[in-house]
């Protein structure tokens, strides 16, 4: 039970930490604001409002992830001839 406890709070700061760092926008509570109207009071971004920005952003990162640069065709070719020069 004291493991359990302890990694959900070390869990719960790197949701925190990671918000704090790079998942804040300005119009997150707003957002949340029109979806949830009986947040009219809300000023500030809830945990909730943390991890599904998080959850977004991994499933967008997951799914629509930029992959590296392909290799063109002809830097594939100079590839496959110093490769058969070293053959040789």
């Amino acid at each position: 039970m004291n493991r359990t406890w302890a990694f959900g709070m070390y869990i719960y700061t790197l949701v925190v930490l990671w918000y704090a760092l790079h998942g804040h926008r300005s119009g997150i509570v707003a957002d949340r604001r029109v979806h949830a109207p009986w947040y009219l009071p809300k000023t500030d971004s809830s945990f909730a409002d943390m991890l599904t920005t998080l959850r977004r952003t991994l499933i967008a990162a997951r799914f629509m992830g930029s992959r590296p640069a392909q290799p063109t065709n002809a830097e594939i070719r100079q590839v496959q001839r110093a490769c058969a020069l070293a053959a040789a």
